[in-house]
């Protein structure tokens, strides 16, 4: 099954639907992940209105959206899930890459150190439950695109979360996040992105750094789980979602 799609301007989309999921049921079509879309080509803005989603799930900080907007969203009438927490500066993967050390050991410790960082920030919480409840309440029903800037750290963890609530299998899971290293072009995307943080921050970044900051790694999501400890604790007393809420989002979203 094709899951990638290659677009002029918005990196790393793919569905993850069609996993097996509980009872030898599977994943129904209708989900979808990508980076953001601030720099979308008409034609990528025609695939995306022919794809028919209903509700985009935009993991990014208030800065991140402004410096980056894609206002063709919210004029083609989508219902548009974010945050305004965490609106305290600059990201923290812009706070990293200005200290000045991108060997592939200082990116691997930041990596493992967001990974245990962003599900137990309020904002990403907060977009997690407003997710979780499009999907369970029919809000989702024609499709849900769930981005962030890369398409591959908040999202991947979202992706795994909802994946692991309907039944998937862990190595089903990580395959899924495992994709984004397939379907980005690290050949032409590190040298745009080189140019892009010398001249809007003036960082000089070495390519074997930025490669492993663009990718993913098993370690970084194996991480992310770890804080999160048992998927139910997390699903119903940190986010909040009820054992009703949870039960509409696999009838809705399991398919025989």
């Amino acid at each position: 099954m094709k899951r990638v799609t290659p677009l002029d301007g918005v990196h790393n989309f793919r569905h993850w639907s069609g996993y097996d999921g509980l009872d030898g049921a599977r994943v129904r079509p209708g989900l979808y992940r990508s980076g953001h879309f601030a720099r979308s080509s008409d034609a990528d803005k025609a695939f995306f209105d022919d794809l028919g989603v209903s509700v985009i799930v935009d993991f990014r900080r208030p800065r991140e959206r402004k410096n980056e907007p894609s206002p063709w969203l919210e004029n083609a009438g989508l219902d548009v899930i974010s945050s305004d927490h965490d609106d305290h500066g600059e990201p923290p993967h812009l706070q990293f890459l200005r200290e000045g050390d991108v060997s592939p050991e200082a990116v691997r410790r930041y990596m493992l150190s967001a990974y245990r960082r962003i599900p137990m920030q309020q904002g990403n919480q907060s977009v997690f439950i407003d997710g979780f409840k499009a999907l369970a309440s029919g809000k989702a029903d024609k499709g849900l695109l769930a981005h962030c800037a890369a398409g591959k750290d908040r999202t991947g963890i979202f992706c795994a979360l909802v994946l692991g609530e309907l039944g998937v299998s862990d190595s089903d899971i990580f395959d899924d996040y495992f994709l984004t290293n397939a379907a980005v072009d690290f050949d032409a995307l590190v040298p745009v992105f080189q140019t892009r943080l010398q001249e809007s921050m003036g960082l000089d970044i070495p390519e074997n750094g930025l490669r492993a900051f663009l990718g993913v790694d098993r370690d970084y999501l194996a991480e992310a789980f770890k804080t999160m400890g048992d998927r139910d604790h997390y699903l119903e007393t940190v986010l909040g979602l009820s054992q009703d809420e949870r039960q509409a989002l696999r009838d809705r979203w399991l398919q025989e």
